[in-house]
């Protein structure tokens, strides 16, 4: 993982009059999965309301009670991939772009079939709300905004799959890195066999690290937003385990395949005839980091099976 975002993290004295930083507020009932979401129970505010900039939404929940709307993508012991690391937004240049930290997180195809569906169903439920919800784009045609073109407005956070490079779909969600707002509950822990789990531990925005696996929950920032940016739903979490023993490397894997390693501590020097520099000699430490590690038989098991899952296929889930 790079050094971009290293040591920014939320502190108390960033908070007003040096309270306590404020936390994400969970729900008293659990999160909803992704595919146990109701869509019929979502339900719509049915007028148009503005914000303190001056910004309009319309209000949304779920469910009898009006619940805030709150969806796990995720549920232990699954997990979703996260394919890079959380930031702001950047040009090609690499220049950065606002302060809005948003992450990435993989959706299975029946995952962005649902989001795909509730999308519709916000477009088809706001419809005849349009004008209001734009009144500039309204007053340019007699008969106000088209169906159409109010269908275009929506700033979708899904990026669909690319099944001939065998990238997955993933959805944009956005991190809350201001002090003075409520920030994601981060957990780091490790996946056991057993499906147990190690102690939690706090993390940061900092452990949101490329091809994490990470257990997100998401809720609606509360409403449908219209605005510049045109029509949409702000997804931010409140809640990320991260999985830290299942993160991927982008280093390059060793097949061990054709060797049997035993249980057998490495010598620490060359020994009788091994060549001492040129082909074949030890690489300097400094190019691998530090000290290396002495590694078990199962440990090399474990390390080539990871190689098979990951030649020629899509990052593992």
């Amino acid at each position: 993982m790079s050094t971009f975002g290293k040591g920014l993290k939320h502190k108390a004295a960033g908070a007003p009059n040096g309270a306590a930083e404020p936390t994400a507020k969970l729900s008293k009932r659990a999160p909803i999965p992704l595919m146990d979401l109701d869509l019929e129970k979502i339900k719509f505010g049915d007028k148009v309301e503005t914000g303190k900039q001056g910004d309009k939404f319309v209000r949304c929940t779920y469910g009898p009670d009006d619940q805030r709307l709150e969806i796990a993508l995720a549920k232990l012991p699954n997990y979703c991939r996260a394919p890079f690391e959380a930031g702001p937004p950047k040009t090609a240049d690499g220049a950065q772009l606002g302060n809005q930290w948003s992450y990435s997180v993989e959706l299975t195809p029946e995952q962005y079939d649902k989001w795909v569906a509730f999308e519709a169903l916000v477009v088809s439920k706001l419809q005849p709300l349009r004008n209001d919800l734009f009144p500039a784009d309204a007053k340019k045609k007699k008969s106000g905004m088209t169906e159409e073109a109010f269908a275009d407005k929506y700033n979708s956070k899904l990026t669909p799959p690319n099944v001939e490079k065998g990238y997955p779909a993933n959805l944009r969600i956005h991190i809350e890195t201001d002090p003075e707002r409520p920030a994601p509950k981060i957990q780091l822990m490790h996946l056991l066999d057993g499906n147990k789990c190690t102690r939690p531990k706090a993390g940061s925005v900092s452990d949101l690290a490329a091809k994490a696996a990470v257990v997100p929950v998401i809720a609606l920032v509360r409403g449908v937003y219209a605005g510049q940016t045109g029509l949409g739903c702000k997804f931010a979490a409140t809640a990320i385990d991260v999985l830290t023993n299942l993160q991927l490397s982008n280093a390059p894997a060793v097949d061990y395949s054709g060797v049997e390693f035993v249980d057998e501590e490495t010598p620490d020097s060359a020994g009788a005839g091994a060549p001492a520099s040129g082909a074949g000699a030890a690489q300097d430490e400094d190019d691998w980091g530090g000290e290396g590690e002495v590694y078990t038989q199962e440990q090399m098991d474990a390390s080539n099976a990871l190689y098979a899952s990951m030649d020629g296929a899509a990052l593992p889930r």
